[in-house]
């Protein structure tokens, strides 16, 4: 299989200096709005396809890049210690140095495959290595002399001759240096077979808009099918002898010329009676017969029980999955192992629900199944799409053959291609095994940084390649696309922090960002660091001190019990292995000195209770503390007291039966946290309950 391994993206809008690598089959291109995904399709479209290659313009150029050109530029024609003459020399001499929009592409093959196509583009001798490297390049076209002259002398911009580019395009060796050009463009286009399948598509929730899209795409899919081609040709067979068995050519010549004799006479008149006379020949050919066809064939979808529903009838996302599933059928039927077969999709889950995202991504990897499971597309076609413009085109086998296993079908002659799709789609994004996912993160707003997550496993040891594979599915993948991350232990955390959100005015900033929120439990938060420092994201995380202290809270003495939590030790796995500290006392100490930022993860802020929260133990404490604003969590009060506390702020818990209580005591019976969280959100009492270690995490994460 000849495919694409790798494309360096130089200067081009906000790709500064970025690799991507490309799965043998299925690689997903995912991040949030603006992140650059729909650069890289119209970058692929553009130098890949021969119609796009001069659609790159210096409005392309990376913002950067342009502006290091703007300032060398105008340093030279600012310089009064020179000439007129001179700043021409310099601003002649200077186009080579400056920054080019500029993509280099390795292509790599295996042994048996056929590279005819390639021969002429060998630039490494290294046996070892099966890699055919290209460069395509933008740069600032030549000015001439007398143009520079005159913007010089007239003190006029100089960037208005430096802002059109010129394409070139060479093959070079691994680092993109010996190069060589290819004169005739055109060689190097013939090297691919490419297709895009757009964003905005074809389609339209409009009954009249449609127009029967789906039924004439439909038809394209069987258009080089020998099945098809010996059927139409039989059809048009008998059609013709029907045509002289009735003597219907003659009628219509009949009928025809009659109609239009007393014009043909006037028309003769005006030529000098050389017109000669008109006949017609009704016969029909192949092209006429398909382009019938287009007209007549329809799709409907049969429901249980028998009924039917126009195409024009069908939801949008419906008819969107089987538009999607047609282009890639499409595309198969091009296909061609002598070339780089490249299949993209933009943003396929336009009106797709979750459900149908999942079966798309499954029909794709069945469509080009590798290994034991390799599929054969005709046998699939034969299968689950049956095509006929007679007969019924049902949807519901479409979903079956995306969903259900391709189990015996296996071939030893099929072509495989490469597929990329780029997303904002979660759903989406976790259909897709994570070492096909690349991930895109702006990290300003006229630069963006690539994140290779296959690079990413390969730095783990086996357990965490473990942990990541079986979690990442469904409990990560809203980190590929935040802004910011809240990682916390239940329920419980996860209301009040939503609810703080949209509610206090405090955190408003936050609100107005993507805030990607994770339930982690207690043990598990540290496992996730090295994901958060690769993808570079700034991190909350909130927990739980969780001490051990056995002693019962009827101590007299309330500084003896913090003398021994103080003396305990924590639990929280997370929190130890942040922190790299178990006693309770070298914990807060350490929490205190860098305010809970710990030396190796920066960008992770970890929080937990403290003395500031009456050295609470848990979430529901710390509320309570600063709810009823006392002093610790062990501090007495008396039964008839908090009980009243219960029913002054609506508190979803059961009042104590000794004469004395704590709130950690009442905390260590309380069954139901989320109906006591319910209980404060309802009854409007959050903002005066939030612990101190929250809104300290909060601030700063908001920073």
């Amino acid at each position: 299989m000849i495919k694409i391994e790798k494309i360096n993206i130089r200067n081009y809008r906000k790709f500064r200096n970025e690799d991507i690598y490309l799965d043998r089959t299925l690689t997903a291109i995912a991040g949030s709005n603006n992140a650059g995904k729909t650069s890289i399709v119209e970058l692929m479209s553009s130098i890949l396809l021969s119609s796009r290659k001069d659609s790159v313009t210096i409005d392309d150029m990376n913002y950067n890049a342009r502006k290091e050109d703007l300032e060398k530029l105008q340093s030279i024609s600012s310089d009064s210690s020179l000439t007129d003459d001179e700043k021409v020399e310099k601003l002649q001499a200077i186009r080579n140095t400056l920054n080019k929009i500029t993509v280099c592409i390795s292509i790599q093959y295996d042994e048996n495959d056929d590279l005819k196509l390639f021969s002429d583009y060998v630039s490494e001798f290294d046996v070892l290595k099966r890699n055919y490297y290209f460069v395509v390049e933008y740069g600032y076209k030549k000015c001439k002399e007398k143009d520079i002259l005159d913007i010089v002398e007239k003190k006029q911009d100089i960037m208005e001759l430096f802002s059109s580019l010129e394409s070139s395009i060479f093959y070079c060796d691994e680092n993109a240096k010996d190069r060589i050009s290819i004169n005739n463009k055109e060689d190097f286009y013939k090297l691919f077979n490419y297709h895009c399948v757009y964003a905005l598509r074809k389609l339209s929730d409009t009954s009249e808009e449609k127009q029967s899209f789906l039924s004439k795409h439909l038809l394209k899919t069987v258009r080089n099918d020998t099945k098809w081609k010996i059927g139409l040709d039989e059809l048009i067979k008998d059609l013709n002898e029907l045509l002289i068995e009735k003597k219907l050519s003659s009628k219509i010549d009949e009928i025809t010329i009659n109609t239009l004799k007393q014009t043909l006479d006037d028309f003769s008149k005006t030529n000098g009676g050389k017109t000669g006379k008109l006949g017609i020949d009704f016969k029909l050919e192949n092209q006429d017969i398909e382009k019938v066809l287009l007209e007549f064939t329809k799709i409907y979808f049969e429901q249980d029980g028998g009924g039917k529903i126009k195409e024009q009838k069908q939801g949008l996302g419906y008819s969107n999955l089987i538009y999607l599933l047609l282009e890639t059928q499409i595309f198969r039927e091009k296909l061609d192992k002598e070339k780089v077969n490249l299949l993209v999709f933009e943003e396929p889950e336009a009106h797709l629900h979750p459900q149908m995202e999942n079966v798309f991504i499954q029909y794709l990897n069945r469509m080009n199944a590798t290994d034991q499971n390799l599929a054969n597309a005709e046998q699939i076609n034969d299968k689950f799409l049956t095509i006929s413009p007679l007969e019924t085109y049902e949807t519901n086998s479409i979903l079956e053959a995306a969903a259900a296993s391709s189990g015996e079908l296996e071939s030893e002659d099929v072509t495989l291609f490469q597929m990329f799709i780029t997303t904002h789609s979660s759903e989406m994004t976790k259909s897709i095994k994570l070492p096909g996912i690349r991930v895109l993160r702006p990290d300003s707003h006229v630069e963006t940084n690539v994140y290779d997550l296959q690079q990413f496993l390969t730095n783990l040891n086996p357990d965490e390649k473990k942990f990541y594979s079986k979690f990442f599915q469904f409990n990560m993948i809203e980190m590929v696309f935040a802004d910011k991350l809240i990682l916390f232990e239940g329920d419980a955390e996860r209301l009040l922090l939503k609810y703080l959100m949209s509610n206090d005015q405090r955190y408003k900033s936050l609100s107005t960002q993507y805030i990607s929120f994770i339930q982690v439990g207690g043990a598990y938060a540290h496992n996730y660091l090295k994901l958060i420092n690769f993808l570079k994201i700034k991190t909350l995380i909130l927990s739980d001190i969780d001490y051990v202290c056995d002693t019962t809270d009827f101590h007299e003495n309330i500084n003896l019990l913090i003398k021994e939590v103080l003396g305990s030790n924590t639990t929280n796995q997370a929190i130890e292995k942040i922190t790299g500290k178990k006693k309770v006392k070298d914990i807060i100490k350490s929490q205190i000195k860098n305010k809970g930022v710990y030396p190796g993860n920066e960008l992770v802020c970890l929080k937990f209770q403290t003395n500031k929260d009456g050295y609470a133990r848990t979430l529901e404490d710390a509320i309570l503390k600063s709810l009823l604003d006392i002093r610790t969590v062990f501090c007495k009060i008396s039964k008839e007291d908090f009980n009243l506390y219960i029913d002054q702020y609506h508190l979803q818990m059961s009042g104590p039966k000794k004469a004395e209580t704590s709130l950690r005591d009442r905390v260590d019976k309380l069954q139901q946290k989320t109906d006591f969280m319910y209980s404060l959100i309802e009854h409007d009492q959050i903002k005066n309950s939030v612990p101190v270690y929250i809104k300290e995490g909060l601030e700063w994460l908001q920073g």
